[in-house]
């Protein structure tokens, strides 16, 4: 249904929460057709402008700055003013002033509460230059929001450059479910069947972890058959493509075997457990697949003498996957711009500044091979 509170006009007497709430209701409503309200939640979603869990985010953001703006006696957004914003900025450099369930449980219990982090700050800052563009449009504060967003970027903390973390091979971890450890129930093998299927699809594809549990049946098979090519809605809606490699084929192939192959409209990877069986897997539950898998690995390498790289496997998510992926076609030889395609960024300027470092290192060996060495001396 459409919400009406997305066409409520703002004035300068508009509370901070209602406007709040306009603003979060018109990013609910942002690309989907108010006559459709027939349509399936998976079609609308895939419809929506905006991800749930980024206006989840948003509105997290958008909750602390009105609690601040009231409490210092900004109420309405025609109170408002660019030095607020400014003083906002520095408040949240100065103060853990962080609403995470991670600060959370610090404060229950009782820990000295650390600073936020630079791209936190960020994280609860850029959203509210969306909420207050969509209050000047309506002319509903005393500045223009195009004046306002200068003057807080020089009190913010400066970011570092996105750098993608040197991943380790993840070619021994991705069988790690490809065989069972002792007898199965029905139940086990379902689930270890689909760890498995979940770990060679991330290995294959490089895809995200929300971009693999957002599939369902009918996105990767056809006739009973495995795609060799996937279409996907990433990032930013972005529609691409996954490619599946012949071992996360065969590990698909197993997987729906086991499933009996479900309708092609059921999630492709669900949950087993008696309270959310049949289910869409969570993103929760997905990491936790990883993780597991990763720190099992760990404990192997460490015995095995290899520290260093039980350490780095600790420290595996399943965005590491993706990292490898990266790391590896570009180790191999492929153009910057391919390995952009393939994992799909924005711009291979993206790809440029997340491997950048590693572009260095690879740069430095063939330097090194290659370079000329001065002739002998041949006074010697």
């Amino acid at each position: 249904m459409n919400d009406k509170r997305a066409d409520q006009h703002l004035t300068p007497d508009t509370p901070l929460t209602v406007a709040g709430a306009v603003w979060l209701a018109r990013l609910s409503s942002a690309g989907l057709d108010e006559d459709d309200d027939d349509l399936d939640e998976r079609t609308r979603e895939q419809q929506r402008h905006h991800a749930r869990q980024t206006i989840a985010s948003y509105e997290i953001a958008l909750r602390l700055f009105t609690r601040w703006a009231e409490r210092n006696g900004r109420q309405r957004l025609g109170d408002l003013q660019i030095g607020d914003l400014v003083a906002y900025a520095r408040t949240l450099r100065k103060r853990s002033y962080d609403l995470s369930q991670r600060a959370a449980a610090v404060r229950a219990e009782g820990q000295p509460r650390e600073r936020l982090s630079e791209r936190t700050i960020h994280a609860y800052v850029r959203p509210l230059f969306g909420f207050l563009a969509l209050a000047d449009s309506h002319g509903a504060i005393p500045f223009r929001v195009a004046a306002a967003r200068p003057e807080v970027s020089r009190v913010l903390p400066r970011l570092p450059d996105p750098v993608a973390p040197t991943p380790p091979d993840l070619r021994r971890l991705v069988r790690f479910y490809d065989k069972p450890h002792g007898e199965e129930r029905e139940r086990q093998t379902l689930t270890r069947l689909r760890n498995a299927a979940l770990l060679h699809f991330l290995f294959s594809s490089g895809a995200r972890i929300s971009e693999a549990l957002s599939l369902d049946v009918g996105d990767v098979t056809r006739d009973r058959r495995i795609l060799a090519r996937v279409i996907v809605r990433g990032k930013g809606r972005r529609e691409g493509t996954l490619f599946i490699r012949k071992h996360a084929e065969l590990a698909l192939h197993r997987y729906l075997t086991a499933r009996n192959w479900p309708s092609a409209r059921e999630p492709l990877f669900v949950a087993f457990d008696p309270r959310t069986g049949g289910e869409r897997l969570s993103r929760i539950s997905g990491w936790r697949i990883v993780t597991t898998a990763a720190h099992a690995l760990a404990d192997q390498m460490e015995l095995e003498g290899k520290a260093d790289e039980a350490e780095l496997l600790r420290q595996v998510t399943p965005h590491t996957f993706r990292h490898f992926v990266g790391y590896h076609l570009l180790n191999e030889g492929v153009a910057l711009a391919e390995v952009s395609q393939i994992l799909r960024h924005r711009s291979v300027e993206v790809t440029r500044s997340f491997y950048a470092s590693y572009a260095d290192v690879q740069l430095q060996e063939v330097h090194d091979q290659f370079s000329a060495d001065p002739w002998p001396d041949t006074d010697e």
